[in-house]
């Protein structure tokens, strides 16, 4: 998107482009296809030409490119599994020992193991554990303000 880049600067280096919508600003919808890069190529034209000397629609276009940007990305089915794996491998060897009965207590234990090796590697009982360790340790500044206030 060069031209968006460049279309962007004429935009805000000229003084006079106000910011309130026309009659003949396109809409949100013709933005958006756009900014996705599915408008056609006469609607590309005709959107940049009125870029070129509308305010509004170039800081609406700014803006919801900038939220593009920041939006988190959705993760694709490889990545959801990689980050679940001690989850599914748990779940798995669980409904083992229910089906391999022999070995009941082995893929019980081993259930147990990856269970637990799921609850730990996760991103909120790394901050609970963060917390709590932050709780415990008493910070030597503040005691020193506590000896300063103690009756003597």
């Amino acid at each position: 998107m060069p031209d968006l880049t460049r279309i962007i600067k004429n935009g805000f280096s000229r003084t006079s482009c106000g910011l309130k919508k026309t009659p003949q600003c396109p809409s949100e919808l013709e933005l958006g296809k756009y900014l996705d890069k599915s408008a056609s190529v006469s609607q590309k034209d005709r959107i940049e030409r009125h870029l070129a000397n509308c305010g509004y629609c170039l800081d609406l276009l700014v803006t919801a490119k900038k939220a593009l940007k920041d939006s988190p990305k959705k993760p694709n089915v490889l990545q959801a599994l990689n980050q679940q794996k001690w989850f599914i491998l748990s779940m798995l060897s669980l409904g083992m020992s229910f089906f391999i009965k022999r070995y009941f207590f082995q893929f019980l234990t081993l259930s147990l193991i990856f269970g637990l090796k799921w609850a730990l590697s996760a991103e909120g009982s790394r901050n609970l554990v963060m917390i709590f360790r932050s709780l415990g340790q008493k910070d030597t500044a503040d005691s020193k303000k506590e000896n300063i206030f103690a009756r003597k």
